[in-house]
């Protein structure tokens, strides 16, 4: 095209006619002109959707749970734990569901981890109760399920103690914790742990005055399942430790 043009230009006109318009210039115009430019259409970004998250704030919406001489119930200390979780992970790049204990979004809930946080009773019952506690569902149907909700456990027994220095108190796991209501409710597939903080009797300044260490207890276990870290499989009685 851009050769008969020229050609039937140079017919056309005589030198005079055209002083300043030379072939280099008629070059670069069939090289650069608007129909040489070619618009490059980029890819439209996509972005990953994050991982969703549930922390249930035990008793929240429902009842105090355990009530404390000075005042201070269970579900206002869950309640202040399970927010600074939720704050953490957040800023981890999760998306967080904050759920009441009888949240109808609870109904075949699906997420990547749902963790129930709760505390023990404020009363003395004595030196060795002191420590924190999880369970799992002791007979959940989906076989992945309880793989990945034992995975998630241990993840939390591990970093939670790192955390809090707080021991395992095996010998005070109950059938309300492997029994856990909403283990039964939740999707087949979400892998869920009831964790009990501590005991508001003996732990109760960690519990109340120190929620931070808590929260980060908790948050690096849930992060330490999201991010598939390894942990020792524990023995009976003994809370696992990180593997190095």
């Amino acid at each position: 095209f851009w050769a008969a043009m020229i050609a039937l230009l140079l017919i056309a006109w005589s030198p005079s006619d055209i002083p300043n318009f030379s072939l280099s210039q008629l070059a670069w115009w069939r090289d650069n002109g608007p129909r040489a430019r070619q618009v490059v259409l980029l890819p439209t970004p996509t972005t990953v959707p994050a991982l969703r998250v549930g922390i249930i704030s035990g008793h929240w919406g429902s009842d105090a749970g355990a009530t404390c001489k000075n005042g201070v119930t269970e579900a206002e200390v869950n309640h202040n734990i399970a927010l600074r979780v939720q704050a953490d992970l957040q800023k981890a790049g999760y998306q967080v569901d904050l759920l009441e204990e009888f949240d109808p979004r609870l109904e075949n809930y699906k997420a990547a981890a749902l963790v129930s946080i709760h505390a023990d009773v404020c009363d003395y019952l004595g030196p060795s109760y002191t420590g924190f506690k999880t369970a799992t569902a002791k007979g959940a149907e989906d076989p992945a399920q309880l793989e990945n909700s034992l995975h998630l456990k241990y993840c939390l027994d591990a970093r939670y103690q790192a955390a809090t220095g707080l021991p395992y108190h095996a010998q005070s796991v109950s059938r309300h914790m492997t029994n856990y209501h909403v283990f039964r409710e939740i999707a087949p597939t979400t892998p869920a742990v009831i964790i009990e903080t501590g005991f508001l009797g003996l732990d109760g300044d960690l519990l109340i005055n120190h929620p931070d260490i808590v929260a980060k207890g908790i948050a690096d276990g849930i992060l330490c399942y999201l991010r598939n870290e390894p942990v020792n499989t524990p023995t009976p009685g003994v809370t696992p430790e990180a593997t190095p």
